[in-house]
């Protein structure tokens, strides 16, 4: 009975302690995804705020210039401004590599952002604003490469801590299946 005790409890341990890592990890990949879909946002209206000018005076160059920032962002897979008629107006891909640029769906080309995952990647759709009329669109592609890398990393951590956790469940276990089940030393004189 007292072995059957013991793994009893471990059982219940690491099942418990299974469900609690589980939920660390998912909320984790929550909240990262999350920061990960605001930073975008926030780096799609920078680029947004400083392409009206180019768009309004018809300067691919200098919109251009604008996507050839986010270069410092090593996540950023691709980049484009779009005209309002969904024309590409200026791109940029990591690398410099002339990958074709999707262009974003009719139906995103409103006055509100816009984001998805696709193919490994996160994609936010923002629209450039001037004087509170959309003047054009700005697309950025951003890989989860990070979160993936993030996740391996969690998972070594959980796995450690699990495995530390269970085998200090298994010795409390027997050492407290020794007190239990078996008489101690003052309760076998008293009875000699």
């Amino acid at each position: 009975i007292s072995k059957k005790l013991t793994w009893m409890n471990i059982l219940a341990s690491g099942m418990a302690l299974g469900v609690a890592c589980t939920a660390f990890i998912a909320y984790d990949v929550i909240s990262f995804r999350r920061t990960v879909v605001r930073n975008l946002t926030i780096q799609s209206r920078i680029v947004g705020a400083n392409s009206v000018s180019a768009l309004l005076f018809n300067d691919e160059h200098s919109a251009e210039q604008t996507l050839a920032a986010l270069n410092s962002a090593p996540n950023i897979l691709r980049a484009a401004i779009y005209t309002n008629g969904g024309k590409v107006f200026a791109a940029y891909s990591r690398g410099g590599g002339q990958e074709a640029v999707p262009a974003p769906a009719p139906r995103l080309s409103v006055k509100k952002r816009a984001q998805w995952l696709r193919n490994g990647s996160i994609e936010v759709v923002s629209p450039i604003l001037f004087e509170g009329n959309v003047q054009g669109t700005v697309y950025i592609q951003s890989s989860l490469q990070q979160l993936n890398e993030r996740l391996k990393s969690y998972l070594g951590i959980v796995g450690a801590v699990f495995l530390v956790s269970l085998i200090t469940a298994i010795l409390m276990s027997v050492r407290i299946r020794r007190s239990v089940a078996e008489p101690s030393w003052r309760s076998r004189v008293t009875c000699a």
